[in-house]
């Protein structure tokens, strides 16, 4: 049927490799052929990796192909090529073909220009200290209480002259709700549940539906939330985002 579709053109690295060793008249036993699977499955599914293909058009037999790591017998001594050190061609072809604009080519040169006494506006990226922003001083000062062993911070007899008073009493009720093992211990995976329940009673007041604690994950900012969420859509090579142009750049290097 014309929607089938041919394994040869989803992996091309593997069955170039099935084929050369069946070409030269070698079988696979058990453990060589577990061996074959673990190094297939970490190379490219994209029929468009030029690169890959150029490489086993120009090392067209088995000795290239990654096969003296499977010995034709278990009595046979197993040795391994230095070319077959983690390099361009073994390592993640996925990873390898990323791309993030934020920390690409045109920072690179820019880079470049700036080592050379030229005066550059970054602009790459949302970083707003870089260019003269002063620090937000009230999250610093609350993280800092939550920091702070407490008879040096939040306990101190003269606490009230060095943090303004609506700092202390946030910190104060964040260290009760994270508790005594505090900001230093690991918490529950999707973030600390009193502190959950704030964004809950936020979201529910904002929007007017209920929010449930439960269904909230606190991350570390906002771009591990999307490599959370993307790395939870894309099961396999065959699913596809739609993402908007422009685009937030972590959307095209996760995908």
């Amino acid at each position: 049927d014309g929607d089938e579709i041919d394994p040869r053109e989803i992996m091309p690295y593997a069955w170039n490799r099935l084929e050369q060793r069946a070409a030269s008249g070698q079988s696979y036993d058990t453990r060589a052929f577990k061996k074959f699977l673990v190094a297939a499955t970490k190379m490219s599914a994209d029929t468009n990796n030029a690169r890959m293909m150029e490489y086993l058009s120009q090392h067209n037999n088995s000795k290239y192909t990654g096969d003296q790591y499977f010995k034709q017998s278990e009595n046979e001594e197993e040795t391994v090529d230095e070319s077959f050190s983690w390099n361009e061609e073994t390592m993640s072809q996925a990873l390898r073909r990323m791309q993030y604009a934020v920390r690409g080519e045109v920072v690179m040169r820019a880079d470049q220009l700036a080592a050379q006494g030229r005066e550059i506006l970054y602009t790459n990226i949302g970083n707003p200290h870089q260019v003269g922003q002063k620090p937000i001083s009230y999250y610093r000062q609350v993280l800092a209480l939550c920091d702070l062993p407490a008879e040096q911070g939040v306990d101190h007899p003269n606490v009230f002259d060095m943090f303004p008073k609506d700092v202390v009493e946030i910190a104060r009720e964040y260290r009760e709700i994270i508790g005594p093992s505090g900001t230093g211990a690991y918490t529950n995976s999707q973030g600390v549940v009193g502190l959950r329940e704030h964004v809950a009673e936020y979201i529910q007041t904002r929007d007017g539906y209920p929010a449930y604690p439960g269904n909230i994950f606190l991350t570390n900012g906002a771009s591990s939330a999307i490599a959370m969420v993307l790395q939870g859509l894309l099961a396999s090579n065959s699913d596809a985002i739609m993402i908007p142009i422009p685009q937030y750049p972590i959307y095209s290097a996760l995908i």
